[in-house]
């Protein structure tokens, strides 16, 4: 049980670089599951670009509404697929979600998204360290870039692009710093919680 620790490892305010450090960390996971990403779009052109990119992507509106009579959470029931531009636009901001195959996800999401906050999570395993006696983990490793973001949990909308390096429920910091080192970065900040 638990979550995983994340360390800022890089910052910038250029998302395709950002993009590219995140791949060269991913590179080096020596097993790579599936992709978790949350898109945040803000006008319907974002909308069908991030949805051409994720099909089948969970729909969500940022903002929770409720029904002003009985207080209850609506639902979004916008389908993609069939909703009109002003249908769409009636329901902005708007969040997709998937999980894809680890191969779906490449630099294009990077120009899709547009300036809304994204989670793009890439999970999988760090390779057995055993000159500083670090084993990977399963259930914890991996790397965030978070476009409009410097929270592992998704917080408040920034200039800047973050990526993360997710390490064990202990936090192994020689670790996230040996990672940091790899991509030109270095631990940026505190531990934070991760997934």
């Amino acid at each position: 049980m638990g979550n995983s620790r994340a360390y800022a490892v890089f910052t910038t305010t250029d998302a395709d670089e950002a993009y590219a450090r995140a791949w060269r960390l991913v590179g080096l996971l020596e097993r790579r599951d599936d992709v978790y990403v949350d898109a945040e779009a803000r006008t319907v052109e974002e909308t069908r670009r991030i949805a051409r990119l994720l099909p089948g992507a969970a729909v969500d509106r940022v903002e929770a509404v409720r029904d002003p009579v009985t207080g209850e959470y609506l639902f979004c029931e916008l389908d993609l697929g069939t909703a009109g531009d002003d249908e769409i636009r009636a329901e902005l901001p708007l969040c997709l979600s998937a999980k894809v195959p680890f191969a779906a996800v490449g630099p294009e999401i990077v120009r899709a998204v547009g300036d809304g906050t994204t989670d793009i999570s890439w999970r999988g395993r760090w390779p057995d360290d055993p000159d500083a006696e670090c084993s990977g983990s399963d259930k914890y490793d991996g790397v965030q870039l978070v476009l409009h973001g410097d929270t592992a949990q998704i917080d408040d909308w920034t200039p800047h692009h973050t990526v993360f390096v997710h390490v064990d429920k202990w936090g192994d910091l020689p670790r996230a710093r040996k990672l940091a080192a790899h991509i030109g970065g270095e631990v940026i900040g505190d531990v934070q919680i991760g997934w």
